[in-house]
């Protein structure tokens, strides 16, 4: 039954009035920004609504993925955005807050100091400290019981800058009592450089702070405060912050800071994120990864058909390379690191300039997938136009031609003796890479391969399905252990497995498959795991987008 104007006009004075005892005010207020949040149009449910937008720290860019994240409980089984931020897009058109896109397709949004403003004034200052305290609680469910704010996964970028700043707002003794720990500020160095934790004592103005800041801005004299540190400065910088035994804060429910046992060099927090050689934030349709030989630059691509090269220290985006195709599957970064080979389906590989992104010409390598590395720069991939092991440097062909036809799922032993590829959907064979000569067929896999990795001399094979991961003695077939667990995206090295366990990476002996360690350090259920080429390094990779590049040695020591 449609309402009458007399009962209308008595449900927005009622509504009114409900705005007016929650904010304090009549209205927005009759300046730009207030008639242009008048002029949205917004219900009064959703008026109440968009002040929350207050909680996400103004003046400064962040891509979007990452805030929706931290507005989303990491336990929840559900990633949906937030009811608050759907309101961007409102305030976006109107230009209220600024919403832009990166070249590699990520979206990034500041909201003006001047809305914050706006925003927090029609706030009382118990909503807001509650709201920042609930977002902060989705921050410490990240956290193992008992353990400090510095063994945050290395992967939440987000809590990383930003925590300080929201624990302002809802816990400022404990923002005061962390940024002046020891713990917090050589994890914070370590994880985003000396510029991030300058901006944390900034934020809390306190003798402490002051001091801290004093000390950083003496030993880094006029070098800057970036990630990029002379490792000599950055050595020296750790060392002066690093005390004896104290005591620490940890992060509880109430986020109150505690007290527990001092923190040891051998924890797994702290000797896992000095493992972490970088994280980058890549676009959630990614398909296929590489890192450069020197390890300093990554290479990813997916849909949109873009080639994007990212800087593993500094975490930027360096350049993106168009393809002429809609989507790209694969990827490879030549031995010598001079140029990228990317892949779609059905369609010719083509190369492109690592330092200046154009295409070279001619690149005959025809129809390719993934490739391979061995010793010496050796780079096998398999043309599937022509049946052929062909080098992607030459095109020449390697060895006779194999006799089978349809290969996938390479694996090439690090001393170059022996390639293992599937063929039919549960078979695995072993070839000479260099003669092309077939050397064994192993039995049919009880399922379908879906990838292999092989020992450094070819004395094993692990072989993983959508049920399980098995790993083979070679020759022989004789099965070491078998991991009921998907094994699709596993990565070998010559001592461990790396396998994704929902948001985890298990780290399994090659020898036993018992479980060495658990990597910790996303937010995101992790859908690949992969190494370099000479498995120096690992990267794993999540459903976020986040990428973590590790130093392989250092994972199990």
């Amino acid at each position: 039954m449609a309402r009458t104007p007399w009962g209308r006009r008595r449900l927005d004075r009622r509504l009114r009035e409900h705005w007016q005892r929650a904010t304090g005010h009549k209205d927005w207020g009759d300046d730009r920004i207030g008639t242009l949040l008048e002029g949205l149009g917004l219900s009064y449910p959703s008026d109440l609504e968009v002040r929350r937008l207050a909680a996400i720290p103004p003046g400064v860019e962040l891509r979007a993925t990452e805030v929706e994240e931290a507005w989303n409980q990491p336990d929840s089984p559900f990633r949906h955005v937030h009811i608050t931020l759907g309101l961007l897009e409102s305030l976006n058109r109107v230009g209220l807050v600024h919403i832009t896109k990166d070249d590699d397709g990520g979206r990034w949004l500041t909201v003006p100091e001047g809305l914050h403003e706006r925003l927090r004034s029609r706030w009382s200052a118990g909503e807001e400290a509650d709201w920042h305290e609930q977002l902060v609680h989705n921050a410490f469910l990240l956290l193992k019981p008992g353990d400090p704010w510095w063994s945050l996964p290395a992967g939440a970028g987000y809590w990383w800058r930003h925590l300080v700043w929201h624990l302002r707002y809802c816990d400022p003794a404990q923002a005061a009592a962390l940024v002046t720990f020891p713990g917090w500020q050589i994890a914070k160095i370590q994880r985003l450089g000396a510029q991030s934790l300058l901006a944390d004592l900034a934020l809390v103005d306190s003798p402490e702070s002051r001091e801290t800041a004093s000390v950083i801005n003496e030993v880094m004299g006029a070098e800057e405060h970036g990630s990029q540190l002379d490792p000599g400065k950055r050595a020296e910088l750790l060392r002066a912050l690093s005390p004896g035994p104290v005591p620490l804060p940890r992060a509880d429910a109430g986020h109150h800071a505690g007290q527990q046992k001092s923190a040891v060099a051998g924890q797994p927090g702290g000797r896992q994120l000095s493992a972490v050689r970088g994280v980058l934030q890549l676009p959630r349709s990614t398909f296929g990864f590489a890192l450069s030989p020197d390890g300093t630059w990554l290479v990813a691509v997916g849909d949109g058909g873009l080639v994007n090269v990212y800087d593993v220290e500094t975490q930027d985006l360096r350049r993106v390379i168009r393809s002429p195709y809609d989507r790209l599957y694969d990827c490879a970064v030549s031995p010598d690191g001079s140029f990228i080979m990317t892949s779609a389906v059905g369609e010719k590989a083509q190369a492109w300039d690592a330092v200046s992104g154009e295409e070279r010409l001619p690149f005959k390598v025809g129809t390719v997938g993934e490739s391979v590395y061995g010793p010496d720069g050796m780079w096998v991939a398999y043309n599937s136009f022509t049946g052929s092991f062909v080098d992607p440097l030459t095109n020449e062909r390697r060895g006779t031609k194999p006799t089978s036809k349809g290969m996938s799922h390479l694996a090439l032993a690090a001393d170059g003796s022996t390639l293992a590829t599937r063929g039919r959907d549960s078979q695995v064979l072993l070839w000479d890479p260099r003669s092309g000569r077939l050397l064994a067929k192993l039995p049919d896999q009880p399922h379908s391969v879906h990838r292999i990795g092989l020992a450094g001399d070819g004395s094993w094979i692990a072989v993983g399905g959508p049920y399980d991961l098995r790993v083979l003695e070679l020759p022989g077939n004789r099965e070491r252990f078998t991991l009921e667990q998907n094994g699709t995206r596993f990565a070998t090295t010559e001592n461990w497995l790396a396998v994704p366990a929902a948001r985890h990476v298990q780290i399994r002996s090659t020898r036993t498959g018992e479980l060495l360690d658990t990597l910790e350090a996303h937010t995101d259920v992790v859908l690949d795991c992969r190494t370099s080429p000479d498995r120096e390094h690992l990267m794993t990779f999540d459903r976020s987008g986040t990428l973590i590049v590790w130093d392989a040695a250092a994972i199990v020591p």
